[in-house]
């Protein structure tokens, strides 16, 4: 939209030169005075406006080679086309790690030196297992699906601590679980309770550890075999795509290198990566995805991934409610605007914030969102999306976002 009026009125002028018309008045800038707008008390320059990138303390490192490890996690979709809810998404690192793991799995973790690692979860509806001991379920919950990878320092800590988690887990089951044979990948172990629709399972993948729970509609053990089986061979190929990182490597993780976050409307002032998707991450889309779990994004992972892929977004960033995608150019932008791109759906339209060009607000779903209205605004090929209770302050938040884009180098 910018660039097409800008064109419009470098014609104009330049007609209006030929004709040796005269002109007066006072010249304006290319684009809005961001002086003229309504930002309330919120931040109007980016973290770095004086040159200083925040620089993260190594141990923090650690959930940004997780943030990292993201994008090549399978998202639940994957395993099955029945699960389509959100119920997780978080980093792993030294003895946090999933509770789904079973007993004693930090300890595991911590004692062949855990690196990172990343968990996501989904079910055919919204609701969560519950997960200490053996796992279960309503049973209106016929699918259920989580993954975990984590990355050890090498071949032989990843492969003791897969033989460890199964061999501890199983144990808390004696004499109630069977042993399960995964054909299509021997490495695996696996296990089952007959009277239980669940199966778990861990398999060492280089210096990776893959777990695995799922669950199918009634005890199964051929279609649990089946899941499994097909969700490794899928989790395998998409760790095929990247490396893992030695302890130096992470410690020297490029953090916000194209400055996405830095863009982004961050009132707190926090730099520190969050694991829970509400506070401060960078991601690309799957792994933007797999925060599709009720918290910021919506649990329905399908309508967000459709969404997203409609604005064709290759980068997101979160920061304190806010989310800034960046599209491959101008026009994926302004589509978003255009055709309200909003990652879930909404009720109804609202004013726009005023003197905020290129910028859609509407009133959220109740059940959708946890802010009443939000506004979307585009900005060469970034989108920006801020949410509040209060629609004077959504607008307020809008004009911030926009003035934080056009002060970002």
């Amino acid at each position: 939209m910018r660039i097409r009026y800008a064109i419009l009125a470098a014609a104009v002028a330049a007609v209006l030169t030929a004709c040796s018309s005269a002109l007066s008045g006072t010249p304006v800038p290319g684009e809005t005075d961001i002086r003229a707008l309504d930002t309330g008390s919120y931040p109007i320059e980016p973290l770095n406006a004086h040159d200083d990138d925040p620089v993260l303390p190594f141990y923090e490192m650690y959930e940004v080679a997780a943030l990292r490890l993201a994008d090549y996690v399978i998202s639940p979709g994957d395993i099955s086309s029945e699960l389509i809810y959100g119920t997780s998404a978080a980093t792993a690192w030294r003895s946090v790690v999933p509770s789904w793991l079973g007993r004693g799995a930090g300890d595991i973790a911590v004692r062949h030196k855990l690196l990172y690692g990343f968990e996501v979860g989904g079910a055919s509806i919204d609701k969560s297992i519950t997960s200490f001991d053996w796992p279960s379920k309503d049973p209106s919950n016929k699918f259920t699906g989580n993954t975990v990878v984590l990355q050890f320092p090498d071949s032989q800590r990843a492969t003791a601590a897969a033989e460890e988690l199964y061999d501890a887990d199983f144990g808390l089951q004696e004499g109630r679980n069977q042993p399960v044979t995964l054909p299509a990948h021997p490495n695996a172990r696996a296990h089952w309770r007959p009277d239980s629709p669940f199966l778990r399972t861990f398999m060492p993948h280089g210096s990776y550890v893959i777990g695995l729970l799922l669950s199918v509609p009634t005890p199964d053990r051929t279609a649990l075999t089946t899941l499994a089986e097909s969700a490794y061979t899928k989790q395998i190929e998409a760790l095929s795509r990247t490396t893992p990182l030695t302890e130096e490597e992470v410690i020297t993780l490029p953090w916000d290198a194209d400055h996405l976050l830095m863009r982004t409307l961050n009132p707190d002032q926090s730099t520190k990566p969050d694991s829970v998707g509400t506070g401060y991450l960078r991601t690309g889309k799957p792994g933007a995805l797999h925060y599709a779990a009720g918290r910021l994004l919506p649990r329905d992972r399908a309508y967000v991934d459709k969404q997203l892929t409609a604005m064709n977004a290759e980068q997101i960033a979160i920061a304190a409610g806010t989310i800034v995608i960046r599209t491959p150019d101008p026009e994926s932008a302004d589509r978003a605007v255009s055709e309200k791109l909003f990652p879930w759906q909404v009720r109804l339209g609202a004013d726009p914030a005023p003197k905020v060009p290129d910028t859609t607000c509407v009133e959220n779903r109740p059940t959708d969102s946890v802010k009443r209205f939000s506004c979307l605004l585009a900005y060469n090929e970034y989108v920006g999306i801020v949410s509040s209770s209060q629609l004077l302050d959504a607008h307020q938040r809008a004009a911030a976002q926009y003035a934080i884009f056009a002060n970002t180098r």
